[in-house]
């Protein structure tokens, strides 16, 4: 089971999530909407560039244009590219072509059009995230249907993690319901909001991967 950390903000908590297991470290970069855990392209170079070969870097966007996604990534230079917003399947296309890197597309998960919605953006993109719907586009803390994410899991051919809501608590029966690639976490083990709690982490990233 691959695991996600992300939402980082420094670099401790970023070689953290290594240390104890984390598959993926993602950063949230320059999205234009409030983030408690929001960092500029320089800095997410920073937490990127700290962690151990082996653990993939992920930086997280929210744009409408390409140019934008390429300047994150020139200078935050990431192993992959998390499209987190309404971008179209034309845009993670281009990027796609454009960029020597992975690219992952997140799916907002609302209901039935959007199997029909990670079907097509399956096609483009390496990867797909399923989060929660909230007005700041994730990061809500709140889990959404799984039988859909299932559905989608099942759908698809890329690998899908999954994203809203985990928390160590409710990892075991997220991975049982939705039997993804790979999950995904931020708010679920903070102390506080962009800030990492040790003993969170380490349980999230063992009960993740006993199953």
């Amino acid at each position: 089971m691959k695991v996600k950390i992300c939402g980082n903000t420094t670099v401790e908590d970023a070689l953290l999530a290594a240390r104890l297991g984390a598959d993926a470290v993602g950063v949230v970069v320059d999205v234009p909407v409030p983030s408690p855990r929001n960092v500029g392209a320089e800095r997410a170079k920073e937490i990127l560039a700290s962690i151990p070969p082996g653990v993939e870097g992920v930086a997280v966007v929210i744009s409408d244009g390409l140019e934008e996604v390429q300047r994150i990534h020139d200078i935050a230079r990431p192993d992959a590219m998390q499209l987190h917003g309404l971008e179209s399947v034309e845009l993670v296309g281009d990027v796609k072509a454009t960029l020597p890197c992975a690219v992952w597309k997140t799916v907002h998960v609302r209901g039935e059009e959007s199997v029909r919605e990670a079907a097509a953006y399956s096609r483009v993109a390496d990867a797909l995230l399923l989060d929660t719907p909230s007005a700041g586009l994730g990061g809500s803390g709140r889990a959404h249907d799984w039988a859909i994410s299932r559905r989608i899991v099942e759908a698809v051919q890329v690998p899908v993690l999954l994203a809203g809501g985990l928390t160590p608590e409710n990892v075991r029966a997220a991975i049982e319901a939705v039997r993804p690639h790979g999950v995904d976490v931020v708010s679920g083990v903070e102390r506080e909001q962009g800030r990492k709690d040790p003993r969170k982490l380490e349980l999230f990233v063992k009960r993740a991967k006993e199953l």
